[in-house]
């Protein structure tokens, strides 16, 4: 099998680390984290990626689109924020996770991370590719933010800001999702050190690389939606979260 996969920077190491160890073929482009802040810019975003894709299986003979030829495009998100909700690709499927963001992903199943949510309200999660990637809340981003600010709009607005911006006040857990085949201490002390210092909680998470693993070697059972040429991905509210249509039903 041969894959195209357009993944958020949020899945680097995670991703990378499977893509070593598997016999299918992938070729990678990794999004900056942080386009799901928006959804929209996220959409197009997306769905330029896969309009180049689309565009460039025409620009080959017949003997390089077989050589070349992918069996899907992979889409390393899950619904995020109705973010791939409206993607569509003419001419391969778009298969994508059933799960509202990627902790899920990082857990191994779906079930797992609504459960522990349900039990644990108030939880920010960490692990090595959102620490490097993206804000996560910490005694150091805090202080950064706060001098960045500082100088920009003044003492005075500026720890007012940082607070309402990093909503630290909604939170009272800190878990760490730790994968076995990706030990990270450093991570895991910069999760419990950010716990301290906000007065949250700390827990230790155990991952699975099962889902992430089924998801690039091609197992792609009820746990994804796929949309194949000519559908669109959509959002779902009665339990299945992403699903597809004809794309002519598309509003």
């Amino acid at each position: 099998m041969r894959y195209k996969i357009i993944a958020c920077k949020a899945l680097f190491r995670e991703l990378s680390l499977l893509a070593s160890r598997t016999q299918t073929t992938l070729d990678i482009t990794y999004m900056r984290q942080g386009l799901h802040d928006t959804p929209d810019l996220l959409r197009r975003a997306l769905q330029d990626e896969i309009n180049k894709i689309d565009a460039d299986a025409d620009l080959h003979t017949n003997e390089q689109k077989q050589s070349r030829k992918i069996d899907a495009i992979l889409l390393g998100y899950g619904l995020c924020s109705n973010g791939v909700a409206g993607l569509s690709s003419k001419k391969h499927s778009l298969v994508v996770p059933r799960t509202d963001d990627c902790i899920g992903l990082f857990l191994g199943s779906y079930s797992k991370y609504r459960e522990y949510f349900d039990q644990h309200p108030g939880t920010y999660w960490y692990n090595a590719s959102w620490i490097e990637n993206a804000y996560t809340p910490s005694e150091m981003n805090r202080q950064l933010k706060l001098a960045e600010y500082t100088e920009l709009y003044g003492e005075d607005n500026a720890e007012y800001l940082v607070d309402t911006e990093t909503t630290t006040k909604n939170y009272s857990n800190a878990a760490y999702v730790h994968w076995d085949e990706l030990p990270f201490p450093v991570c895991e002390q910069y999760t419990r050190d950010a716990a301290a210092y906000f007065g949250w909680n700390f827990d230790k998470v155990q991952g699975d690389s099962g889902w992430l693993r089924d998801f690039v070697e091609g197992r792609h059972d009820s746990r994804f939606a796929v949309a194949r040429p000519g559908e669109v991905l959509a959002a779902d509210y009665s339990g299945d979260i992403i699903t597809s249509h004809p794309m002519e039903e598309k509003k």
